[in-house]
């Protein structure tokens, strides 16, 4: 994939927030290396340090971006550290960022796997606390200009995975986990599509959801509904309101999904 003609597209995840100059200031080390970058805010609102919500939604993002885009993800509580940066090329593009898991989703069998060891490529100053700036921004910049990925690193064979819950089947039910919360209060589960059916019968804390809705405004306002979400994944909705809220609900909490009886 090394040689496909780049997107020239540099997509951005953080848990930075725009309150301070941290986003403005990456995107100025990249437009100073790669000026007709097009740049594209993923999210900068990720919460602080949670590596497994950035992974998700990068993950669910990257697939609708030109083949050869460079993706910099940076949620990372190890910065200074002895974890690697690292470039992770798979799927037909290329994800820059931490290696401490953040990149599990994408680490396939053909995934190939840098550590970015060639400070030629950095910042000439690098800080213990802004590598989003000083190495992951520049090395994003180089990448979208046509740099070879084995130019940037070693070739590595052990990234860092984070182990993904699964939901647990048998002939009658299923049992899932919330493993995201957006911010309309939906609870987003790690239940496939292909898992139920329209008649399904949900069970989250004590309630009890039959049947699959077709979309959010199915039911009367305050109506708590499963439905299958943009991402393929069932999700756990209150009509114009937010199930998380509502049912104090959030990452970890189981959810059942059972057939129902004829």
């Amino acid at each position: 994939m090394a040689d496909l003609n780049r997107s020239g597209i540099i997509t951005l995840t953080t848990d930075f927030g725009l309150d301070d100059a941290y986003v403005g200031m990456v995107k100025g080390v990249i437009l100073n290396i790669f000026p007709r970058a097009r740049l594209v805010d993923i999210t900068h609102s990720i919460t602080p340090q949670h590596i497994q919500q950035a992974g998700f939604l990068l993950f669910t993002a990257h697939r609708y971006f030109p083949d050869a885009t460079v993706h910099m993800a940076v949620v990372d509580p190890g910065v200074g550290t002895s974890r690697r940066p690292i470039v992770v090329q798979a799927n037909r593009q290329f994800l820059v960022g931490p290696d401490n898991g953040l990149f599990t989703d994408f680490l396939n069998d053909q995934a190939r796997v840098y550590h970015l060891n060639r400070p030629q490529f950095f910042l000439e100053k690098v800080s213990h606390t802004f590598h989003a700036r000083d190495i992951f921004a520049p090395v994003s910049a180089h990448l979208a200009k046509g740099v070879d990925p084995a130019e940037l690193g070693a070739l590595i064979t052990d990234p860092v995975r984070i182990e993904r819950p699964a939901p647990v089947a048998n002939e009658s039910r299923i049992v899932g986990t919330i493993i995201y919360v957006d911010r309309f209060g939906n609870l987003i589960t790690n239940i496939r599509a292909d898992q139920v059916s329209e008649d399904s019968i949900v069970r989250i804390m004590g309630k009890e959801i039959r049947g699959i809705a077709l979309s959010y405004g199915d039911h009367p306002k305050g109506s708590l509904l499963a439905i299958i979400g943009s991402s393929g994944l069932l999700e756990i909705a209150l009509a114009c309101d937010s199930a998380a809220l509502r049912l104090k609900a959030g990452i970890g909490q189981a959810v059942e999904v059972r057939k129902q009886k004829n």
